[in-house]
């Protein structure tokens, strides 16, 4: 049991499909910035020219997109190395969530893509302490 819920198989499916729904968003949303740059000005602040967005390509490719169908594959199969994957997914998510915030605050702009970057990161926490609760143990 989380609190008073028990970890059913609604919430391991809910875990799965997350991690390979955010894999599968990151290709989207490189799809949507080099095919239609028009959209590039929703993400990024005026003062900061388009290649400062662009450099997150092979990151976002690396850690974020493949680091998530790595995690959603391994956890769906129980592979031991998912733990591994999972933090290391989860801290880089952070640290780019959190570099995004700031560059926020102090551009004035880019919040679209600091907003779902936050949402990213704080799901991937819960997914953490959800999976490392004492109550829970198994993957």
């Amino acid at each position: 049991m989380i609190g008073n819920m028990k970890f059913t198989g609604c919430w391991k499916n809910g875990i799965y499909y997350y991690l390979l729904a955010q894999g599968v968003g990151g290709i989207l949303w490189w799809c949507l910035l080099f095919l239609r740059p028009h959209y590039r000005s929703w993400f990024l602040a005026e003062t900061l020219p388009e290649r400062v967005l662009i450099s997150f390509w092979l990151p976002d490719c690396l850690i974020f997109i493949t680091g998530s169908m790595a995690a959603a594959y391994g956890y769906r199969n129980r592979r031991s190395w998912f733990p591994p994957v999972l933090y290391f997914l989860t801290g880089g998510i952070s640290y780019v969530s959190l570099y995004c915030l700031t560059l926020s605050f102090s551009t004035h702009g880019g919040w679209p893509g600091t907003l779902v970057m936050l949402f990213c990161m704080l799901v991937m926490l819960l997914i953490c302490l959800v999976l490392n609760s004492d109550q829970h143990r198994e993957i």
